[in-house]
């Protein structure tokens, strides 16, 4: 688990079945946090499995810059063939951003 040093943005990583993984966040993530988000993202998006599941279910807060990076992480995914979705769960301000942002060519599960 790779942890924000103020403990603001908590990652993990799990695989469930070969050629998937997924990105559980926890706490925020905002401009503050938004680089260890990215980091993550670009690592699991450079050949590390077919398809990659952002979870923000357990998010407290998803801010405009978490929807920047996964616009981002989307155009790589594109270009290294990864299969990028997002799950926002029951987080508000995720679902909020996701629907904002609807033409982002993001996709929701």
């Amino acid at each position: 688990m790779l942890e924000e040093p103020r403990g603001r943005l908590r990652l993990q990583v799990s695989r469930p079945t070969k050629g998937t993984a997924v990105i559980t966040a926890n706490g925020a993530v905002d401009l503050g946090t938004a680089p260890r988000f990215w980091d993550m993202l670009n690592q699991r998006l450079h050949g590390h499995g077919a398809t990659l599941i952002v979870n923000l279910s357990d998010l407290d807060f998803f801010g405009v810059t978490g929807i920047r990076v996964l616009e981002r992480a989307q155009l790589l995914a594109d270009d290294t063939g990864t299969l990028l979705f997002v799950f926002p769960g029951e987080c508000r301000s995720a679902r909020r951003m996701l629907d904002l942002y609807d033409g982002a060519g993001l996709h929701s599960l």
